[in-house]
């Protein structure tokens, strides 16, 4: 059991890596005195639901909250302060410093106040990469990526009923920023700065998925950098985006009308306030930790967006900001600030989304990763059916692999089709997680039935393929 020197444990941050780890302190030991410092006045939601909010698929904002602020407190005796921002950590005095007051409001308006920690978890989560564009305080500009955000966004296009939207940034949270706006009945242009959206898919996948965006209504703009908002002159709104358009061998000038801003550039992890504390930082700001998420300071853990994990595949510290690996981060931060000795394994950056009525999904190493961290790899891509074609409703499956030619192990695998995504990514995930071979994963014994797959599987089919191509070396 945890010494009485430990007794009183802060968390900062009241979203899923932080309430896993307050959550799972408490489990260790209720004798704790548990504290959740929340810089807003939400806690307990998933921010990739947040698109489904705009879009109307979830009618009220309140449908995403998980549990109370009662909840924790009246059953598991978790003490949760709202607007409480986290402005700095004293590691040597064991001192924070949060400022309190909603945000938006005058900095005056509230006031510092000091806690004092025998144990701290720091699960401050990510914040958006902030452009460096003249014209973002207009009223018509939005950043996406908390409650708040999502309610402004929601609530100006009812009050304005906008025609035309800009989302700026071609990732998964930009697609599903720009679908649901979309489905609102918006003319969406996507702005993405690189040569392709999912940056980090291969372009076998992409290409299917351009073609699915661009059948859906979206327009897509690569390889265009925003550099200045047109204002109007009577208020403050936005109503066109200036900037520069890459060529193969030249550079063209930009411009696009619009009555909405959508800004989905990136994230990086939300540490500013770690400034001077001395807890060491890397990848994006993000705080380097063990497998026992402890920093290089003592008595003090991280866990979730704001943390590093370890990639399983490379066996370096990553940042993989993912609802799965905040949870369960978390969890292990929970547990050892409470006393016990627990490990997180790794993340093999598995993900998955749904655009237009279609998933795509990856886990593992790209093709461009794989060699920048020397292993002799090599890509295979090919389609199978979903199932039987002689039942109705087969569709088309594509996967890409990533194998190293020397192991035969798996190095990465990249999916995309009408349905049953998700479900074949995470064998391809386990499958990393185990370091196993193309040969393996072959003979793996997959379910089989003509309505729902082949037989062989599809996951079956490709790694099979792959292991004939590296006995014949045709490479």
């Amino acid at each position: 059991m945890i010494s009485d020197l430990y007794k009183n444990i802060y968390v900062i941050g009241g979203n899923a890596s932080g309430l896993a780890a307050a959550s799972q302190a408490r489990r260790v030991n209720s004798e704790l005195n548990i504290t959740v410092l929340e810089s807003s006045s939400y806690i307990s939601y998933g921010s990739c639901s947040l698109p489904y909010f705009i879009s109307g698929t979830v009618e009220k904002i309140d449908d995403l909250f998980t549990y109370s602020r009662e909840f924790f407190e009246e059953k598991r005796k978790i003490r949760i302060l709202f607007n409480h921002r986290v402005t700095s950590v004293n590691t040597s005095k064991k001192e924070i410093t949060a400022l309190t007051g909603r945000k938006g409001e005058p900095a005056n308006s509230g006031k510092n106040i000091v806690f004092n920690y025998d144990r701290l978890i720091i699960c401050s989560g990510a914040s958006p990469v902030k452009l460096d564009i003249p014209g973002l305080d207009s009223d018509n500009i939005f950043y996406f990526r908390n409650v708040e955000d999502a309610v402004n966004i929601k609530k100006f296009i009812q009050q304005n009923s906008p025609a035309k939207a800009a989302v700026i940034g071609g990732g998964s949270a930009g697609i599903l920023v720009a679908e649901a706006l979309k489905r609102l009945g918006l003319k969406v242009t996507v702005i993405e700065s690189e040569k392709k959206i999912f940056n980090d898919y291969e372009g076998e996948i992409i290409d299917i998925i351009n073609g699915n965006l661009k059948n859906a209504g979206l327009e897509i703009i690569t390889r265009t950098r925003v550099e200045s908002f047109s204002l109007s002159k009577y208020s403050n709104i936005c109503y066109g985006i200036n900037g520069t358009t890459e060529l193969d061998s030249t550079e063209e000038s930009f411009y696009l009308e619009t009555d909405l801003v959508v800004i989905c550039a990136g994230i990086k992890a939300n540490t500013d306030f770690l400034n001077g504390s001395f807890i060491d930082l890397g990848q994006n700001n993000a705080i380097k930790v063990n497998p026992r998420q402890k920093t290089n300071m003592p008595n003090i853990y991280a866990a979730g967006d704001c943390a590093l994990v370890r990639n399983i595949i490379t066996n370096r510290l990553d940042h993989i900001p993912t609802a799965n690996n905040a949870i369960k981060t978390g969890r292990v931060a929970g547990a050892n600030a409470a006393g016990k000795d627990e490990e997180f394994a790794g993340s093999t950056a598995t993900r998955v989304d749904r655009v237009f009525g279609i998933e795509i999904a990856r886990t593992g190493l790209g093709i461009s990763k794989a060699l920048e961290y020397r292993f002799n790899a090599f890509k295979i891509t090919d389609s199978y059916p979903s199932h039987v074609k002689a039942i109705p409703g087969t569709h088309e499956i594509t996967i890409t692999l990533i194998v190293d030619k020397n192991s035969r192990k798996l190095l990465g695998a990249q999916m995309i089709g009408k349905a049953d995504i998700a479900k074949r990514i995470d064998v391809f995930a386990a499958a990393l997680s185990s370091e196993m071979t193309v040969d393996d994963i072959y003979m793996l014994d997959l379910s089989y039935a003509p309505p729902i797959s082949t037989a062989p599987d599809a996951v079956n089919k490709i790694c099979g393929k792959a292991a004939l191509m590296l006995n014949e070396l045709k490479f």
